[in-house]
C-alpha cells in the first residue's frame, strides 16, 4: 500500500515538461460549459489511467492528443458518473428543504409543536447530507477510475465493486480526500485575499477622485477626470479578469492533483491482473484463496494492455 500520493502527484506534475502551460490552457478550457470541462476530465483521468497501470510517464503531451481515441467518451463519462453520484446528496437537500417549507406553513397555522420537530430534522437532515456527500465523492472518484479503466460507463457504476476497493483501502481515500480539502482552503483563502485586493483598489481610486466622500459629483469636472475613472475601471476589470483565470487554474490544479493521486490509490490493486469488469479483482481472489479449489474462479489472463506513452 502505497502512502503520500499527493507528494508523488506533485513530483509528476512539476517534472512535466511545460506543465504550467498545459495547467493555463486547461484552465482556459474550463471556462467553456461542458466541453472544456469534458476535455479536462478525459486528459486528467487518461492520465491517471496510466499509473494505475504501472505506466510511468509525464502529462501527455498535447492535450487534444487523444492518442486512444477515448479522450472525450472518457470525459464524458466521468462528468455523467460525477453527476450521477452526486444526485444523492442533492435529493436530500431537496426534501430537506421542503421539510422545512412545510414545517414553516404549519407552524404559522398555530402548530407549535412542529416547530420543535423542523428544528431537529434540520440536524438529522445536515448530517444526512454530509454523510451522503462523502460517500458520494468516494464513489464518483473511484467508479471514474474504474470507467478510465475498462473504457465503459457501465464499469462507474458496479457499486459492489467500488465499495470493495474502497473498504480495501479507506484510509488512502480519506488522505486524498483531507488533502483535496485542505487545497480547497487554500484557495478559498487566497480568492478572498484577491477580492479584498480589488475592492480596496476601487474604494481607493474613489477616494481619490471623490475627495473621500466617493460621490463623483464633486469630483472635479472635465474630460481628464472622466478619462482616469474609465482607465482605472479598465484596469480593475482587466485585473478581475485575471483573478477570475487564477482562481479557475487553481481548481484545475486541484483536480489535477486529486486525479492522479486517485491514480496512484488504483495501482495497489494490480491493475495489470484485472480482466473482465464482472470479474473478481487480485485482492478478491486472494481473499477466496482458503476456499475449495472447485470454488474457486478460473484463471484469465488480463484483458488489456497498458496505454502508450506518446
Amino acid at each position: 500500500m502505497q502512502t503520500g500520493y499527493f507528494n508523488a502527484a506533485w513530483q509528476d506534475i512539476k517534472n512535466t515538461p511545460g506543465w504550467f502551460g498545459k495547467l493555463i490552457l486547461l484552465s482556459l478550457l474550463s471556462f467553456v460549459p461542458i466541453f472544456g470541462w469534458l476535455v479536462v476530465l478525459g486528459y486528467l483521468y487518461g492520465w491517471a489511467r496510466d499509473i494505475a497501470w504501472d505506466v510511468h510517464g509525464p502529462m501527455p503531451k498535447h492535450i487534444f492528443g487523444n492518442e486512444d481515441g477515448k479522450l472525450y467518451s472518457r470525459g464524458f463519462f466521468a462528468m455523467v458518473i460525477g453527476f450521477v453520484f452526486m444526485l444523492a446528496p442533492w435529493v436530500l437537500e431537496a426534501v430537506w428543504g421542503g421539510v422545512m417549507g412545510l414545517g414553516t406553513a404549519w407552524s404559522g397555522g398555530r402548530h407549535g409543536g412542529v416547530f420543535l420537530f423542523v428544528g431537529l430534522s434540520t440536524m438529522v437532515f445536515s448530517l444526512l447530507i454530509i454523510a451522503a456527500a462523502f460517500f458520494a465523492t468516494l464513489f464518483s472518484w473511484v467508479g471514474s477510475m474504474r470507467m478510465s479503466i475498462y473504457g465503459r460507463l457501465a464499469a462507474g457504476f458496479q457499486f459492489g465493486k467500488i465499495w470493495a476497493m474502497i473498504r480495501h483501502d479507506f484510509g488512502g481515500l480519506l488522505r486524498i480526500l483531507g488533502m483535496a480539502l485542505l487545497l480547497a482552503i487554500a484557495i478559498g483563502i487566497v480568492a478572498s485575499v484577491l477580492i479584498f485586493v480589488l475592492v480596496f483598489i476601487g474604494l481607493f481610486v474613489g477616494f481619490a477622485m471623490t475627495g473621500g466622500n466617493l460621490n463623483i459629483q464633486s469630483a472635479h469636472p472635465g474630460a481628464a477626470v472622466w478619462a482616469i475613472v474609465f482607465a482605472t475601471g479598465g484596469i480593475v476589470l482587466v485585473l478581475a479578469v485575471l483573478c477570475g483565470v487564477l482562481s479557475a487554474g487553481m481548481y484545475v490544479f486541484v483536480e489535477m492533483m486529486i486525479v492522479r493521486a486517485l491514480g496512484y490509490w488504483t495501482r495497489q490493486f494490480d491493475v495489470p491482473a484485472w480482466r473482465g469488469q464482472d470479474d473478481p479483482m487480485p485482492f478478491e481472489l486472494a481473499g477466496a484463496a482458503g476456499c475449495p479449489p472447485s470454488q474457486q474462479p478460473p484463471h484469465v489472463p488480463p484483458a488489456g494492455q497498458p496505454p502508450m506513452q506518446s
